[in-house]
């Protein structure tokens, strides 16, 4: 019997093993041990045949488990691997409860005694299947919860709905409450921790499952689901990869924040997950937003939508800031001692939280600059220098390369630099910093910042925990936030303004400090039609999302000159069929041996997947955005 395996590896397409002894009830969704090289790794069976018809290897053993995910689950996970050039397997590794993501827990029983598996090498356990598929099992296994059958929409107007605006606390609770009342749950998505903590004192009973929370209490959260329990459930990636039994609605809040672009530990983007969980499922899907998104905006006349939003008289004004002007801006200082004495509420948002130093040369008037190449300069407190370009580095550099005259430290503008300017220009403590640390505790941080003139914070103020506290906002190089080079950096600028409005008193005041003060981004930042009339012409002509979906192709090589060769040559034959638009080397300089370029693709998936990109050694395929 051949078993199509998608392993818990990264490998995109499934492998076929060979089982002779295949146990009864054998089904998608099972978890079987496999071969792989000389080690032993965990899969999960996809389905029960494959074309394949080469030499098979046989499976080491099955897991005894009452847990299998259904076939709805199966279906995201094959779509959310091909989207993003994944193994099935590595995403259905996020549903399982986290006494069972550690292969070490594992037992057998060998000799009639249970035995754990990290006792047997690869060889042995070989060896110990060569009479048939072992049993494996946890010492704390999972219980058999209700399989529930999930009734599809009626109205498909109603499958996908968007809010807009302000009071989506009252719809939220109504709609959760509606769900509950049939016996089912709800998966509401935020994009940090601290909005999962805002939620929690806003819906009775609202369970938090997000990295966050203790493992046994994730635990204890995740048997009570699959034993049947409705609720309410909330949190990023682990709460919409949790397997309920019968979902009946997915909630994703604050839709367009930028903050779901920001995944450092994880290559998914939680809100693009949500739809295509949604989808598979055939759960309603209900996203409040602040603003529209592009593709919101583009789709606007083919979805159901409830826009709430009014007007608030908030004013925008856009300053200016000089490119080479390193240190913190008087203007900005002046504004902030204007409001305490006007007593307007203050929140400045800074992208930094320590300052850049720069050796500044009072004589030329400029910063001090690599002497060898002209590169920048990364400088410490003792005055020590060594430049990002080149290999040069100084312990000590007190004399400007140019003129010779002292050099002395400058700091350029950040949460902390910012305070300690606004202290001596206000007083003491009359600026509170805030940054996503000091939400984690969020009653006491929240009664600090209803106390504090001037809070100078990070975007982990932009939070439900702080709608309509401020009567000015200080947005401080939106550049600084978002690569400026990047296709959405506008409307992820757009979207932080509209988050920002939500902080604002109505009549409140914006005010922005940019080098990119000309860009529409910033022209258009409350001007909704003008700003997505503008941003979606520049899409379509560049083929870009909603149009296309963004790719980035990266090789990996121990020559720079092969590898250059190689990216030349995979843009001369692909560049039509594949929209490459972009292609450059991360650095001319190794890390760690190897020399690393990008092609950025704009098509899907299928296209890439038929040209056969996804099989290149020594590359990587990442979707930036779809």
């Amino acid at each position: 019997m051949k078993i199509s395996v998608a392993l818990s590896y990264n490998i995109f397409e499934p492998l076929t093993y060979g089982c002779e002894d295949a146990p009864l009830g054998l089904k998608a969704g099972m978890r079987v041990l496999v071969p792989l090289g000389k080690r032993i790794v965990l899969g999960w069976v996809l389905d029960l045949d494959s074309p394949y018809s080469g030499r098979l290897k046989s499976i080491i053993g099955f897991i005894d488990d009452p847990f299998c995910p259904d076939r709805a689950f199966l279906e995201f996970a094959r779509q959310t691997a091909a989207a993003y050039f994944a193994s099935a397997g590595s995403v259905l590794d996020h549903c399982l409860p986290p006494s069972q993501k550690n292969l070490k827990n594992l037992r057998l029983e060998a000799d009639g005694q249970v035995r754990k598996m990290a006792e047997f090498g690869p060889g042995q356990l070989e060896k110990l299947a060569a009479a048939g598929p072992l049993r494996f099992f946890f010492k704390v296994g999972t219980e058999a919860g209700p399989i529930a059958a999930v009734p599809q929409p009626e109205d498909d107007a109603l499958f996908s709905r968007l809010l807009l605006g302000p009071g989506r606390d009252r719809e939220y609770v109504d709609m959760c409450r509606q769900t509950l009342a049939r016996g089912r749950s709800v998966i509401l998505l935020v994009p940090d921790n601290a909005t999962a903590s805002y939620w929690q004192t806003v819906i009775p009973g609202l369970d938090l499952y997000h990295s966050g929370v203790k493992t046994a209490a994730k635990e204890n959260i995740w048997r009570q689901y699959r034993l049947g329990k409705s609720g309410v459930v909330c949190g990023g990636l682990s709460a919409l990869m949790l397997p309920l039994t019968d979902p009946g609605l997915l909630i994703v809040d604050r839709a367009a924040s930028p903050l779901y672009q920001r995944g450092f530990a994880s290559p998914f983007r939680i809100d693009h997950l949500a739809a295509m969980r949604a989808q598979a499922g055939r759960i309603p899907l209900l996203r409040g937003a602040a603003s529209h998104s592009c593709v919101t905006y583009w789709q606007r006349k083919d979805q159901h939508i409830s826009d709430r939003r009014r007007e608030r008289s908030i004013s925008c004004q856009v300053h200016m800031l000089k490119g080479k002007e390193r240190g913190i801006p008087s203007d900005i200082v002046d504004m902030i001692r204007q409001n305490v004495l006007e007593k307007k509420k203050t929140l400045v948002l800074v992208n930094r939280i320590q300052p850049v130093l720069h050796l500044f040369c009072g004589q030329c008037r400029k910063i001090a600059s690599c002497p060898r190449c002209g590169g920048n300069l990364q400088v410490e407190e003792t005055q020590r220098a060594a430049c990002r370009r080149c290999t040069f580095h100084k312990e000590t550099l007190n004399d400007c390369p140019r003129c010779g005259k002292n050099l002395t430290l400058l700091h350029d503008i950040s949460i902390d630099s910012l305070s300690r300017a606004v202290e001596r220009a206000v007083g003491e403590k009359a600026a509170l910093v805030m940054t996503a640390a000091d939400l984690k505790t969020a009653a006491p941080t929240v009664a600090a910042a209803n106390a504090s003139p001037v809070i100078i914070a990070t975007p982990a103020a932009l939070n439900p925990f702080f709608r309509e506290m401020f009567a000015a906002v200080i947005y401080i190089k939106p550049e600084s936030f978002f690569n400026m080079e990047e296709f959405n950096a506008a409307e992820m600028i757009y979207a932080t303004g509209a988050e920002i409005g939500e902080t604002l008193k109505p009549g409140g005041e914006l005010h922005v400090f940019s080098v990119f003060h000309f860009h529409y981004a910033l022209q258009f930042l409350i001007d909704e039609e003008k700003f997505f009339e503008r941003e979606l012409k520049y899409r379509q002509w560049f083929i870009l999302p909603p149009f296309a979906s963004v790719y980035q192709l990266e090789l990996k090589g121990t020559s720079l000159r092969s590898l250059a060769a190689a990216m030349r040559g995979l843009n001369l034959k692909h560049k039509e069929d594949l929209q490459i638009k972009r292609i450059y080397l991360l650095s001319r300089q190794p890390l760690r041996g190897t020399y690393r370029g990008i092609l950025e693709l704009h098509t899907s998936a299928e296209k890439i997947a038929q040209a056969g990109l996804h099989k290149i050694k020594r590359s990587h395929l990442q979707l930036t955005a779809g």
